[in-house]
């Protein structure tokens, strides 16, 4: 291992022992880092900026105003209603209208902790009513949460496809089939 890398480790677990916040060890031992690897700390700044001004990075404020709006418009409730007219005469039916309504909420969010948090309060007490272990329902509603990350328009994906310079269109396409 070259020297910063050493003094990058060594560093942040120093730090951490004597009971520094973690963001603060990182970001020490960062600059000390780029300090003996001669590397400019205004090239920091500049890629941070540089960072910030993504077209794409755009579009996750929206999804997330969109999820927001959903919930406190009630539509969330509307599609948990639409979902539990779809499988309700099947077996189970209720733990299908978790899964169904957090695919419909994930389609308009593409946020898994909104997904799991409009979903859960809806649902965890929906299925304790009708007969459901809250283990059960709690366990069933974190994880169909996921599939916000997955189903387009997924964060996750906008995220990657900027900082990877990928296709973020490919990257939703890739994501229906496995969410689905």
């Amino acid at each position: 291992m070259s020297p910063a890398t050493w003094v990058l480790t060594v560093g942040f677990l120093l730090l951490l022992a004597l009971g520094v916040p973690i963001v603060f060890a990182i970001g020490i031992s960062s600059v000390i880092a780029m300090w003996i690897l001669g590397i400019d700390v205004v090239m920091l700044a500049q890629r941070i900026v540089a960072g910030t001004q993504s077209f794409a990075l755009l579009a996750i404020p929206g999804f997330i105003l969109a999820g927001d709006l959903m919930t406190a418009g009630g539509l969330s409730s509307h599609l948990i209603n639409v979902a539990d007219r779809l499988v309700r005469h099947v077996r189970g039916g209720l733990g299908m209208v978790s899964v169904l309504s957090s695919m419909f909420f994930a389609c308009l969010s593409g946020s898994a902790p909104a997904t799991t948090a409009t979903v859960g309060s809806i649902m965890i007490p929906e299925m304790e009513k009708r007969g459901y272990g809250r283990r059960f329902a709690t366990s069933l509603a974190t994880s169909v949460g996921p599939l916000g990350q997955i189903i387009p328009p997924s964060i996750p994906f906008i995220v990657w496809g900027v900082i990877a310079e990928q296709s973020i269109t490919r990257l939703f396409l890739s994501g229906v089939i496995p969410g689905v």
